[in-house]
């Protein structure tokens, strides 16, 4: 699976996509606690990859799911800052004028 590849390739190309469908399989079956954990993965370990604004937005509609507006808040601002051209940042921005 994704993880067989992260282990045999973690500098390939594909590893942070790898590292994000992990964080979306467990968001998918609301195993929100598991898909920030993930997702934190994506963000922390290829910090210059493409998957880490949407990762961002992930971790806070989990952090919602979970009812911590305050994390949601506090991960869909980071979002809005850091990468604030991105089509997350939009709509981290929709959603941090709904809470």
């Amino acid at each position: 699976g994704f993880k067989d590849l992260i282990n045999k390739f973690p500098k390939s190309v594909h590893a942070d996509n790898a590292q994000f469908w992990i964080g979306d399989s467990y968001y998918s079956e609301k195993w929100y606690e598991k898909a920030i954990l993930e997702y934190q993965k994506v963000i922390e370990e290829y910090p210059k990859g493409n998957k880490v604004p949407a990762s961002l937005l992930k971790q806070g509609f989990a952090f919602l799911n979970l009812g911590d507006k305050a994390n949601a808040r506090l991960i869909l601002q980071e979002l809005v800052n850091k990468y604030p051209k991105s089509n997350e940042a939009k709509i981290a921005t929709k959603k941090l004028k709904e809470l």
